[in-house]
């Protein structure tokens, strides 16, 4: 399937994407194709596709698991909340403004925090340049999965400039805390994918960490949107639509091919639809999200906190969980 929107005179994205250059205004094109459209449920997918793909090593998943289960399992929804506008304020303001500089360097100084806990495991020049690398291609290759074009030449140098220098923000630290700055970053948007596809193909042994992290992700996606008995067809969205390789090495069941199938048909001719017959949209998420009035946002907190609190207490309790703390020598503390 392709998409030509030229003839449709709602399309107004793709009017304005026709007049960037996009060896120059990269950081518009990345504004525009993906932070325009999206709310709470596409946000939540999309981490759900994402993160699970940066806990693939042991080192990765101990420091986000911990010994308690971190944010994933005390605070998941309000970690998809956090990420998603860490994340929306990097894409909307792009890597030369001083909010998206100050945001990274939040993110390098809690990495800095947690690296005199677990010294060394934030060493790893890799698990960046794949974060990044895999930023970058998730959209082209997510559209590839159902059989759409993936994304356009023009959208493809964008992203790859654009994430070139959101490199540049981040740093990988020593043992001892000292900054090394990333390396070995690929040339182009094709030298991004071969990254990631090797990284994902090597042999990873897994760890019990990244098997909760991943659990946990994969089934709050599925708690928060869909009622209990749709709960299965949650799971099974999330799954289908992420990497074989990252179930396989978190030791999750992968979904029944045949739903799988009609899962990705169904999304592909949905999008495809949207997208010929339907108008551009016009909302983005982090403005309306900072614009937010005070009470609404105390309102939209205390229904994240309500959900949390009924997550961890249906997780813990799930079968599978039971013997967590003996198997894995952690204790699951409930946030109440």
């Amino acid at each position: 399937m392709t998409t030509d929107t030229s003839k449709n005179p709602y399309k107004w994205i793709q009017k304005e994407l026709e007049t960037l250059d996009p060896y120059v205004d990269y950081e518009n094109i990345y504004r525009l194709v993906t932070c325009y459209g999206t709310n709470d449920f596409i946000n939540n997918l999309i981490y759900t596709l994402i993160f699970p793909n940066f806990v693939v090593w042991e080192w990765g998943a101990r420091v986000v698991w911990r010994e308690d289960g971190g944010k994933v399992f005390g605070s998941a929804t309000a970690r998809v909340e956090e990420t998603q506008t860490k994340n929306d304020t990097w894409w909307w303001h792009g890597p030369s403004d001083p909010r998206t500089q100050k945001s990274v360097e939040i993110i390098n100084q809690r990495h800095a925090y947690w690296n005199k806990r677990y010294p060394g495991d934030f060493a790893h020049n890799e698990d960046y340049v794949y974060t990044l690398a895999f930023s970058a291609v998730f959209m082209h290759r997510l559209r590839l999965r159902p059989g759409l074009s993936g994304v356009p030449e023009k959208v493809k140098i964008a992203n790859y400039l654009f994430m070139t220098d959101m490199g540049k923000l981040f740093y990988s630290l020593t043992p001892d805390g000292s900054h090394v700055p990333l390396k070995d970053w690929p040339v182009d948007f094709d030298g991004l994918i071969a990254y990631c596809e090797i990284v994902e193909n090597a042999d990873k042994p897994g760890s019990d960490q990244g098997h909760m992290i991943a659990s946990a992700i994969y089934e709050h996606f599925a708690f928060r949107w869909f009622s209990p008995p749709f709960r299965w067809l949650g799971r099974a969205i999330s799954k289908s639509l992420s990497l074989p390789s990252t179930l396989a090495t978190h030791r999750i069941q992968p979904p029944n091919p045949i739903l799988k199938w009609l899962i990705l048909t169904v999304s592909g001719w949905l999008l495809w639809l949207m997208e010929m017959f339907g108008p551009d949209p016009t909302v983005a998420f982090l403005p309306e999200w900072e614009q937010m009035p005070k009470d609404k946002m105390a309102e939209r907190k205390k229904e994240q906190n309500g959900i949390d609190r009924r997550f961890s207490e249906y997780f813990a309790a799930m079968p599978q969980n039971q013997g967590m703390g003996c198997p894995f020598q952690m204790t699951m503390k409930m946030k109440n």
